[in-house]
């Protein structure tokens, strides 16, 4: 059995053996309760100290039962841990050994309809023309326009993106005047900048360069700045399946490991979201509160920006 079939079935088990515990040290206690008052009018408890004491019997066969559960599962996590390390290993090597070209970035950059209409609604919620804007390697630029509202936009190419093709996508003066390209996140303006995203990356990345990309964005960010991004969250089924298959497409990740990243950066956790159980994608905050000199937008309405 494969690495991947096999934490899908190991965490089938888990999710499977919470719903076949038995909780009924409540239920039986008011059964107890309820014949130990009516015993009180019978001088021949006999009966009533048998229901008793089978009560008690149930009560130890429950929490028998539960804790032999508990231990299959702690046997269960220990060999997905074992297993985690396996894929995750597979991962860097896949990800060092990967000639990484503009066809493939853009083929990992497509994502369906209802996905990005779902985060979507995010980045506009928290762009904002009072606060600079960062869309973190936007290949062709398929995602730059949702994020239009900040002033300026800057683009970071430091993976393999067509700026030329961006460009495309707007009239001349947004694209020389708005568009802001850097290579290098640390060139950027330190604490200025109010919104940070990231679109179908992380999927395909192991944890460390996640987490230096991270930390280069906490540094520009701006304190209560929002960063939003995507990944590929293992924990539900249909996103561990896409790590399966020729050339592994997506590298292993979960909630609970970008939750302990960005907590370990420093970021909060602002929200989570999720679609279809397949494209996961997490808001985060750089503490303090998103403050701004700005007193008005442009004065001058674009109407095609195409």
């Amino acid at each position: 059995m494969k690495t991947v079939d096999k934490l899908i079935l190991f965490n089938r088990f888990l999710r499977e053996n919470k719903k076949h515990k038995f909780d009924l040290h409540n239920q039986l206690t008011l059964h107890q309760e309820y014949f130990n008052t009516q015993s009180k009018y019978w001088k021949d408890k006999g009966l009533y100290n048998t229901i008793d004491n089978t009560i008690l019997n149930i009560q130890d066969l429950n929490k028998s039962y539960n804790e032999s559960i508990d231990k299959i599962d702690e046997s269960i996590e220990e060999l997905l841990r074992n297993q985690e390390k396996l894929i995750i290993g597979r991962d860097y090597i896949t990800y060092e050994e990967t000639e990484r070209n503009l066809d493939l970035i853009i083929e990992q950059s497509k994502a369906p309809e209802g996905f990005v209409k779902e985060i979507t609604k995010d980045i506009g919620f928290y762009s904002d023309w009072r606060w600079a804007g960062i869309e973190l390697n936007p290949s062709t630029g398929v995602n730059t326009r949702n994020m239009l509202a900040c002033d300026p936009l800057y683009l970071y190419t430091g993976n393999i993106t067509d700026n030329e093709e961006i460009k495309k996508k707007f009239n001349n003066f947004f694209s020389e005047k708005r568009l802001m390209f850097y290579n290098n996140l640390s060139n950027l303006p330190k604490d200025q900048v109010g919104f940070a995203c990231s679109m179908n990356c992380y999927e395909f990345r192991p944890i460390d360069p996640i987490k230096a990309e991270m930390k280069e964005v906490y540094k520009v960010l701006c304190p209560g700045g929002f960063f939003i991004f995507t990944y590929n969250d293992c924990e539900l089924e249909a996103s561990l399946d896409l790590c399966n298959g020729p050339g592994a497409y997506r590298t292993y990740n979960t909630k609970t490991l970008m939750i302990s990243l960005v907590e370990m950066i420093g970021f909060d956790i602002e929200k989570h979201g999720c679609w279809t159980q397949s494209h996961s994608w997490m808001v985060v905050k750089k503490p303090g509160d998103r403050t701004s000199t700005k007193l008005s937008g442009a004065l001058v309405k674009i109407n095609n920006l195409e």
